[in-house]
């Protein structure tokens, strides 16, 4: 069984018992303050990096268990996020090619930043065109590896 698979089981199980979420609410409380913990630990001292990892794990599994909450798929959830990240990711290094820079290594972060916000516009704009019959005007950057969409 994958860890996104026991998360989801042990969510389950924990709900089945009683031990449950009343709402959303509760949930985004619980990734807040785990947020919280973590900034502390990032704040204080880097050298705990056990602290920090456990701290960061409950964030992840406050994270899944909303997701479960809403009855989404860890596992499908993960990969559709992925899924965009990746399209994203790759509309960035497009746009920086074209404007000349083989890297972002060394410019600050708001210029990546901006790559970031311009990549989400052009990617969003693509996938709105999707629908189109003519599947070749769909840019790479979108498709999978087997020129299937995303």
């Amino acid at each position: 069984m994958n860890l996104l698979e026991k998360v989801k089981k042990l969510e389950l199980d924990a709900d089945e018992f009683g031990f449950r979420w009343e709402n959303t609410r509760q949930i985004m409380q619980q990734i807040q303050s785990e947020c919280v913990e973590i900034e502390e630990h990032l704040g204080v001292n880097l050298a705990n990096q056990a602290a920090l990892q456990e701290e960061i794990g409950d964030l992840l599994h406050a994270v899944f268990s909303l997701c479960v909450f809403c009855k989404f798929e860890p596992q499908e959830t993960l990969r559709a996020t992925l899924a965009k990240f990746e399209r994203r990711l790759l509309a960035v290094k497009q746009l920086a090619n074209a404007d000349g820079k083989a890297t972002l290594a060394g410019h600050s972060f708001a210029e990546l930043m901006q790559y970031w916000d311009q990549a989400k516009i052009l990617v969003r704009h693509v996938e709105r065109r999707e629908t189109s019959p003519d599947f070749e005007e769909v840019p790479h950057f979108i498709r999978d590896d087997e020129g299937e969409r995303n």
